[in-house]
């Protein structure tokens, strides 16, 4: 008799269930009005419902970060988006997306579809992988109309500009003599130190890089905790268990607390691993409190 009465509850537990499940579907992918949806199988992608192409020839086997299919139908949104602004004398929002990945598709091409949400100016995406539309993931975009690319102050932009150009630098020295700098290169060179200094400062560069490992996977965890140029350290974990002992730790400094990106993280994934790997380190980072941007390999 128990064990009869377990079944029936059980039955009725997963009756219940069901519709709840179905309908946070539901709810997910139903657009609405200024937002569109994009759904992606491990066969085809869709927009809106409708199947706009195969997800191997358009997305695995592209070479570039655009996806030129889904990029033409976000044009044609947002040109009839600019219209009815423009009818309606104010200025075009940037628009939002819903995006479901099938959890046993590459980060390579989740990263493809994001990358190419942003070519299409889409500011705020909710985002699902796999079957829990229940807690959907969000990510800010940069807004084309707000992008922090000054070339004026101090900010990420330039920073890495200068970090990319003292990596230059220091390659062609090892190819180059002395005497070929001019002093046009030396003074850029005098800024660009100056610049770094005032960005170690300012700046933690907190990143956490994922790659695969045999059946498991290794994590590095970087950032610049001396507030000096070239002060980035890495630390390399096998369990992310110390990852997360490591965050922290990393929280509760006092002298990391200061910095104006002390709630940003870059996570980069190795294209392979699949995509259901992702989700719980967001997650978990969310948890933290942190904004977290998404990078991958070579990208």
């Amino acid at each position: 008799m128990y064990f009869r009465h377990l079944i029936n509850l059980f039955l009725c537990t997963l009756v219940f269930l069901l519709p709840a499940c179905h309908s946070d579907e539901k709810e997910f992918m139903t657009p609405k009005p200024g937002e569109i949806v994009v759904d992606v199988n491990v066969n085809e992608y869709s927009l809106n419902g409708t199947v706009i192409g195969k997800t191997a020839a358009d997305i695995s086997n592209n070479d570039g970060l655009l996806i030129k299919p889904l990029n033409d139908e976000f044009q044609k949104i947002r040109m009839v988006e600019a219209k009815e602004a423009l009818r309606k004398g104010i200025p075009a929002d940037e628009s939002k997306a819903r995006l479901h990945i099938d959890e046993n598709l590459p980060y390579g091409d989740f990263y493809k579809v994001l990358a190419s949400f942003g070519f299409g100016g889409f500011s705020s995406i909710q985002y699902v992988i796999g079957s829990n539309f229940k807690e959907p993931l969000a990510m800010d975009m940069p807004e084309r109309s707000k992008a922090p690319f000054s070339e004026e102050g101090i900010n990420p932009f330039r920073c890495n500009q200068a970090r990319f150009r003292r990596g230059i630098d220091e390659l062609l020295e090892k190819t180059s003599h002395k005497e070929n700098l001019t002093e046009e290169i030396m003074d850029r060179r005098i800024k660009d130190t100056e610049l770094l200094i005032e960005c170690a400062r300012k700046y933690i560069n907190l990143s956490l890089s994922i790659n695969s490992k045999g059946e498991g996977f290794s994590y590095a965890l970087g950032l610049n905790e001396t507030g000096l140029i070239d002060g980035e350290k890495f630390y390399t974990y096998e369990n992310l268990d110390d990852v997360w002992k490591l965050i922290e730790g990393i929280r509760l400094r006092r002298g990391m607390q200061d910095k104006e990106d002390r709630d940003l993280i870059v996570v980069v994934f190795e294209n392979d691993i699949l995509v259901k790997n992702l989700a719980p380190v967001v997650k978990k980072l969310k948890s933290f409190g942190y904004k977290v941007n998404l990078a991958i390999l070579g990208g």
